[in-house]
């Protein structure tokens, strides 16, 4: 196991937090003033971890730059925090907020899916 770190990191990653800004602009309008506490923290990981999958896709499929930063490549940390963002959210689902909830991950998986899908096309067009 070696521990790296690539100089791409970092500006992907800024680019990951501006992405993660201008969605939590939108989240602020949408979600519920009453959701806060697991809820909450499970939407920000989550979100988060959806913006750094998707700017570290987009600089690999469009610079092929890959960005590890210490053990993992950036996409992987991504999803990390989708997932941790799932379990914080599930600790403390209510009825009430299933919608909300449904609505969320249905978005998570259509990124996550879509640049899967992208990822399988782009491998089978020669090139």
């Amino acid at each position: 196991m070696r521990l790296r770190f690539s100089l791409y990191t970092i500006p992907v990653s800024l680019a990951a937090l501006g992405l993660w800004a201008v969605i939590g602009g939108w989240y602020v309008t949408l979600v519920p003033a009453n959701l806060s506490g697991p809820d909450n923290i499970g939407i920000v990981l989550s979100t988060f971890g959806a913006c750094l999958f998707l700017a570290d896709r987009l600089a690999y499929y469009w610079l092929k730059i890959d960005s590890w930063l210490i053990l993992f490549k950036l996409w992987l940390w991504g999803l990390l925090f989708v997932f941790w963002g799932l379990v914080e959210w599930l600790g403390a689902l209510s009825g009430a907020n299933w919608l909300i909830f449904t609505a969320h991950w249905l978005a998570i998986a259509a990124i996550v899916l879509a640049a899967a899908r992208f990822a399988w096309l782009r491998r089978r067009v020669p090139g």
